[in-house]
């Protein structure tokens, strides 16, 4: 047994993990085995290591908000882009069509990040931009989400709650629709996550054991502490409400109440971490998932701790997921190498030194 051989020569990795230990391996068809034998050269010296970004809120099908059918092409394009810029996994929470599972099985998985995906969004009449989701009548979401769960790739995405006009964000579903989406999306081996922005969504879909809350604004103390108490999943998407914020314009009602919003989850964010909830970092398409670096530092500077931000857009989301923390025997060889410590200089994130997936260096 040897190590990695690129370009006719032998590469052991040495890899100094700023949440962990400095561990050194070699790679054999891809993936982490112990280093063995002599190696023609080190890989890593006086650079850190993380086994890759991940983007928790992507939507690869479209580049950017505007709700339109998904490009293939373009999808696959910023797949490649990601996984340059270092994210070796990517939780997408679904569009109007299936593209982001067409990626997944258009494009060999040594040329793009590990993808989770949900399929089309669920909704209900009015609940969401029109023609856009599947709308769900009466008695139907059972039915959806089971199509739904076989159709993707791990996920079920529902939007929770929309303005209607005059009205303000009202609740597409109530606690028993999320509690029935649930159970039926486990049934499949699924998750759900859940779009909220209104206020008594939220505390809905933690009770409901919802598994993903995006967004969250309006989520409270107590639901902080049950979803820690499950270590559920949280991803605020901070930079995608200040964009919708400056859409909707600093004046509106909806901006006043996105605006409040943020207040609050700028509170939540240290109780979130003691808690034990899985805070992640998501683009959400304020950018590709290339640029996920700039939410998790968005998240550091609204109260999240400099090592819970560095894991929001690494082991965080890995472990929500089922997955290794990264750099076990076994697991598929991918690192993203840095000149400085993440934790103690989080801006390095965007600028990575090397990338590795599956055993190659990009």
């Amino acid at each position: 047994m040897s190590a990695v051989t690129v370009a006719g020569m032998s590469h052991r990795f040495l890899l100094r993990d700023p949440l962990g230990d400095v561990v050194t391996r070699d790679v054999v068809d891809g993936r982490w085995v112990p280093a063995e034998g002599k190696a023609d050269t080190v890989v890593g010296e006086g650079l850190w290591a993380l086994p890759g970004l991940v983007d928790a809120h992507a939507h690869l099908a479209v580049e950017r908000l505007d709700y339109e059918p998904g490009d293939l092409e373009g999808a696959m394009r910023r797949a490649r882009e990601s996984l340059a810029a270092g994210v070796t996994l990517v939780l997408d929470k679904g569009w109007r069509d299936l593209t982001t599972i067409e990626v997944e099985r258009h494009l060999p998985p040594e040329e793009r990040p590990d993808i989770e995906a949900a399929g089309r969004i669920i909704a209900v009449d009015e609940g969401y931009f029109p023609g856009f989701a599947i709308e769900v009548g009466p008695g139907e979401l059972g039915k959806v989400v089971a199509t739904e769960a076989a159709a993707g790739l791990g996920w079920v995405k529902l939007i929770g709650d929309w303005p209607r006009k005059g009205r303000g964000p009202v609740a597409n579903f109530d606690a028993d629709d999320l509690r029935l989406a649930v159970e039926v999306a486990e049934t499949s081996n699924a998750r759900v996550a859940i779009h909220t922005m209104a206020r008594e969504v939220p505390s809905l879909a933690v009770a409901a054991g919802v598994h993903s809350i995006e967004h969250g604004l309006f989520l409270t103390d107590e639901d902080i502490a049950s979803l820690g108490a499950r270590q559920g999943m949280w991803v605020p998407t901070i930079r995608r409400v200040k964009a919708t914020i400056t859409q909707l314009g600093p004046g509106s009602s909806g901006a006043k109440l996105l605006s409040e919003g943020l207040q609050n989850v700028s509170r939540l964010l240290p109780l979130a971490a003691e808690a034990g909830v899985r805070v992640l970092a998501g683009t959400d398409l304020v950018g590709s998932p290339a640029q996920v670096a700039r939410e998790a530092i968005e998240l550091g500077e609204n109260g999240l701790g400099n090592r819970e931000m560095v894991e929001a857009v690494s082991s965080a989301a890995r472990a929500g997921t089922g997955r290794p923390r990264g750099f076990e025997s076994g697991g598929w060889a991918d690192a993203v190498l840095y000149p400085e410590d993440p934790v103690a200089e989080p801006e390095v994130l965007s600028h990575p030194a090397v990338v590795v997936r599956m055993g190659r260096m990009l």
